[in-house]
C-alpha cells in the first residue's frame, strides 16, 4: 500500500504542479473526484413531506467508502439550505418509507427503522428483521399506518429459499466450484466480471411487516415469500439490473426477465411479468411476443395499469425502445408513440394516474417529459408530450399529491442533487452535496461547458461538447496556446451526457490543463433511432470520420488550440476507436493516445465475449459466416502503421473484451518500438470501481497525456525506442475522406 501510495502521490504531484501554476490550487483533481459525494435518488413518502438521499463516500488512499442518509424536508413553506444537509443514519445508501414518518433500510442484513422525528444517535439502528442472507433494491408497499409489505432482490440457489443461502454457499458442492473444477453445458460460463454458478440466480421476495400499538417498533409478520419460484427466472437482470428492474403496487409486482425459451447470451429477448404481492400465484407473462427486449415497468397509483417500455428487435441492445401499456382489467395492450425516433427510459405516473412521467436522452441531455394518460374502451393511451426539464440529467421522477414533482438531477458541474419543480414550473434545488463538502466547496470546475454541431460524415449533422479550463479566459487574453484532448464515449450506443461522471469526467481532463471535446459520432443515442443505427456494420468509417471531422472543426474554429498538441481517449468502443486511430494517425493528427479496455482483434472478440448478440448486431451475423465484416474493421490489422505513443489499460476480470485484447494491443506497441505503457488492474472487470485503482487510473492517464502534450518530457525519449521498430510491412490502406 505504501508504494501504491507513493507512486500515486508522485503522478498526483506532476499534475498538481501544472495545474496550480496556471490555474491556482483548487481545481478538480483526480482525489478531489474520486472522493467526491456520491448520492443517489431520492425516495419520498406518499404525503409528500419528505424525501430521504443516500450518499457514500470514498478515501481514494484506502479504496473504503461511507455511507449516509440524508433527509430533505418538501414542505413549500420550510426553508431548505442546500449546503446544510440533514444527517439522518449512517451506514445505508438506500432508503425506503415504511409509513409517512417511519423510515426503513438495510445496515448489515439487518433492516433498521427510523422515524423522521427520532432523537437517537444517526449510527444506533433500531431492528425490523434480520435477513438470512444479503438482499438489494427493498420496496416498501405501505398497506396502513401500520403495516406494509417489502419487496427486495437476493442471490438464490435452486432450492429458491433464501433461508438456505447460508448453508448452500458452505457445501462442498459450491466450494468445489469455487476452488477447484468448473463445468458448463450452455453459455453465459461467465458475464462481465464474474463466473457464473449455473445453480444460482438473483429472484424477488416479499415479506410483510407490521407496528406494535404498543411499542411502536415493527417487526416480521410472515416468512420470506419467493415470487418467482419454482421457476429459473431472474430479476434484477444481472449484472447490471436494478430496482428499475421491478415494480410494485398495493397487489402486485411486475417486473422483467430473460426469456427462457431463449439462449441469452446472443437474444436480448425479455419479458414483463406479474405476480402476487403475496405469493400465492406463479408468474404470468403480460408483455407481447414476437419482440426483443422488454422493461422499465411502473404501475399506475390504482394497480390496475403497467406501463413499460418494449423492443422491436430481439438480438439488438440498442434498439429502439417504444412505451407500451397493460389493462390488468381488460388485458389490453397499448402502443402510443411508435413513430417517436428517440427512447425513453424511466417511467413513473402521476399521483393522480392522468399522466405519465418519462426520463428521455434527448440531444445530450437526460430530460424530463410528461404525457397524457387517456383511457377508452379498455385501452390505455399516451398523448400529448411535453418537456418539463430540459438540462442535466433526471432521474427518478415522483410527482406528489399536490402537483410538484421531485426528481434528482446531476450535470457535469455537480453529481446528484434532489429538485422540486412546482406546479407552474419553477425549479427549486434543495441539496448541494458537492459544495456542501468541505474539500469541494471552493473546487474550481471552469466555465460551463459548451455546445457544438458540425458537418460530420455523409453530410450528416454531428454534435458534441466543448469543455474549457479553470485558466481558459485568461489564456486565451495572454495568446497562449493549449492543448486539446479528444474523449471518445463506449457504447458505441451511448452519448456524452450532461450528468456527472466519477470515471471519465471531462473536467478532470480539463483542470489537468488540457481543452477537451466529446464528440457523439454516428451510433450515439439522443438523435434518433437512425443516427444510432448508422454505425451498425460501419465501425471503422462513419464515426471515424465524425470524430475526425469534429476535431478539425474545432481547431479551425478555436484559434488558441495548438495543433500540435492534440491527444486522445476513450474506453470500451472509445478503446477499440483509439486503436483504430493508431493504425490510421498517419498525419500524426494525435501526439498521444489512450486505449482503456478497447477491441484490438474483432474476430477473437467475437469467440472471447461473452454477450454474443453484441458483435452479432454490430457487424452483421456470426464470425465464421461473416469474417469480412469483422476483419474490415479491425485494428490489428493495421499494426504496421501504429507509430503514436500509447497507454493501454485493461482489467483482470473484464469478460466483456477479455484482458488479451488489452495485451496484443501493447505487444504490437513494444514489438514496433512504439513508446507504450501497461496499465493492468487484475482485480477490475470492463470498469475501474475501487477507488483506490481509480485514484492510480486518474494519475497515470493524465501523466501520460500530460507528458506528449503539456509537459513534452515524454518527445525526448521517443527517438531511440522508435529507431528500433520493425520496416513496416503490407496493410491495407488507410481509410481517406474528403
Amino acid at each position: 500500500m505504501q508504494l501504491v501510495a507513493s507512486i500515486a502521490a508522485a503522478l498526483l504531484a506532476g499534475i498538481s504542479a501544472v495545474s496550480s501554476e496556471k490555474m491556482g490550487s483548487t481545481v478538480l483533481l483526480p482525489q478531489l473526484l474520486v472522493e467526491a459525494p456520491r448520492p443517489g435518488t431520492a425516495v419520498t413518502n406518499a404525503k409528500g413531506s419528505h424525501a430521504v438521499v443516500g450518499v457514500e463516500r470514498f478515501t481514494a488512499q484506502t479504496g473504503k467508502s461511507t455511507q449516509a442518509l440524508y433527509v430533505v424536508p418538501l414542505g413549500e413553506d420550510e426553508h431548505v439550505d442546500p449546503l446544510t444537509p440533514q444527517l439522518f443514519a449512517h451506514g445505508a445508501s438506500e432508503a425506503v418509507f415504511l409509513n409517512e414518518d417511519v423510515v426503513g433500510y438495510v445496515v448489515n442484513n439487518t433492516l433498521c427503522q427510523r422515524g423522521l422525528k427520532d432523537t437517537h444517535e444517526a449510527s444506533e439502528c433500531h431492528k425490523v428483521l434480520e435477513f438470512p442472507a444479503p438482499v438489494k433494491n427493498v420496496r416498501a408497499v405501505p398497506k396502513s399506518a401500520s403495516s406494509a409489505t417489502l419487496v427486495f432482490s437476493a442471490l438464490v440457489y435452486d432450492d429458491g429459499a433464501l433461508e438456505n443461502v447460508p448453508l448452500n454457499d458452505a457445501s462442498e458442492a459450491v466450494q468445489d466450484w469455487e476452488k477447484h473444477a468448473r463445468t458448463y453445458d450452455s453459455l453465459y460460463v461467465r458475464h462481465w466480471d464474474r463466473w457464473l454458478y449455473p445453480h444460482r440466480r438473483t429472484q424477488l421476495f416479499s415479506v410483510d411487516i407490521a407496528r406494535s400499538l404498543v411499542l411502536g417498533t415493527w417487526h416480521k409478520t410472515s416468512g420470506f415469500r419467493n415470487l418467482m419460484h419454482p421457476t429459473r427466472l431472474e430479476s434484477p437482470v444481472g449484472p447490471l439490473g436494478s430496482a428499475a428492474d421491478f415494480a410494485v403496487s398495493r397487489g402486485h409486482v411486475a417486473f422483467t426477465a430473460k426469456d427462457p425459451a431463449k439462449p441469452e447470451a446472443w437474444h436480448t429477448k425479455q419479458n414483463i411479468y406479474l405476480v402476487p404481492l403475496d405469493g400465492s400465484a406463479a408468474p404470468r407473462q403480460v408483455s407481447a411476443d414476437g419482440r426483443g427486449w422488454a422493461g422499465a415497468p411502473a404501475f399506475s397509483p390504482d394497480g390496475e395499469t403497467i406501463a413499460y417500455l418494449q423492443q422491436y428487435k430481439d438480438g439488438f441492445e440498442s434498439d429502439r425502445k417504444v412505451l407500451q401499456t397493460y389493462s390488468l382489467a381488460s388485458e389490453v395492450h397499448t402502443e402510443s408513440f411508435s413513430d417517436w425516433p428517440l427512447s425513453p427510459s424511466e417511467l413513473a405516473f402521476s399521483a393522480d394516474g392522468a399522466s405519465l412521467l418519462m426520463t428521455v436522452v434527448d440531444d445530450e441531455q437526460t430530460k424530463l417529459y410528461r404525457a397524457r394518460v387517456q383511457k377508452r374502451h379498455g385501452a390505455v393511451e399516451l398523448t400529448h408530450r411535453e418537456v418539463l426539464v430540459d438540462e442535466g440529467h433526471v432521474a427518478r421522477p415522483v410527482e406528489l399529491g399536490d402537483g410538484r414533482i421531485v426528481y434528482t438531477l446531476s450535470t457535469m458541474d455537480h453529481p446528484n442533487d434532489v429538485y422540486v419543480r412546482s406546479r407552474d414550473g419553477l425549479e427549486t434545488r434543495l441539496t448541494n452535496f458537492l459544495r456542501a463538502s468541505p474539500a469541494h466547496k471552493d473546487v474550481d470546475l471552469g466555465a460551463k461547458a459548451e455546445q457544438f454541431s458540425y458537418e460530420g460524415a455523409e453530410g450528416v449533422t454531428a454534435h458534441g461538447w466543448y469543455i474549457t479550463p479553470p485558466h481558459y479566459e485568461e489564456a486565451v487574453k495572454n495568446g497562449e496556446k493549449l492543448p486539446l484532448a479528444v474523449l471518445i464515449h463506449g457504447g458505441p450506443e451511448g452519448d456524452w451526457n450532461n450528468a456527472w461522471s466519477t470515471r471519465w469526467n471531462p473536467k478532470v481532463f480539463a483542470a489537468a490543463g488540457f481543452v477537451v471535446i466529446t464528440i457523439d459520432p454516428s451510433g450515439s443515442t439522443g438523435y434518433g433511432q437512425a443516427y444510432t443505427d448508422r454505425i451498425l456494420h460501419h465501425w471503422g468509417d462513419r464515426p471515424f470520420e465524425d470524430i475526425i471531422r469534429g476535431v478539425h472543426y474545432i481547431l479551425d474554429t478555436k484559434p488558441h488550440l495548438d495543433r500540435e498538441r492534440v491527444v486522445a481517449a476513450g474506453a470500451s468502443f472509445g478503446g477499440y476507436m483509439v486503436n483504430w486511430i493508431q493504425g490510421h494517425n498517419d498525419d500524426q493528427l494525435f501526439k498521444a493516445l489512450v486505449t482503456h479496455d478497447g477491441i484490438f482483434n474483432a474476430m477473437s472478440t467475437f469467440y472471447s465475449t461473452e454477450e454474443l448478440y453484441f458483435p452479432e448486431s454490430e457487424f452483421g451475423g456470426v464470425a465464421w459466416e461473416k469474417e469480412e465484416a469483422y476483419l474490415k474493421f479491425s485494428p490489428h490489422r493495421y499494426v504496421s502503421h501504429w507509430n503514436t505513443p500509447h497507454l493501454i489499460i485493461h482489467g483482470g476480470q473484464d469478460f466483456r473484451l477479455d484482458p488479451a485484447e488489452g495485451i496484443s494491443a501493447y505487444t504490437a506497441l513494444q514489438r514496433r518500438g512504439v513508446p507504450s505503457r501497461l496499465l493492468f488492474f487484475p482485480d477490475e472487470g470492463h470498469w475501474v470501481n475501487n477507488a483506490k485503482n481509480s485514484l492510480i487510473w486518474h494519475n497515470e492517464v493524465l501523466d501520460w497525456l500530460s507528458k506528449w502534450a503539456i509537459r513534452g518530457d515524454g518527445h525526448k525519449a521517443a527517438g531511440p525506442a522508435a529507431a528500433d521498430a520493425p520496416e513496416a510491412t503490407d496493410a491495407p490502406a488507410p481509410l481517406v475522406f474528403q
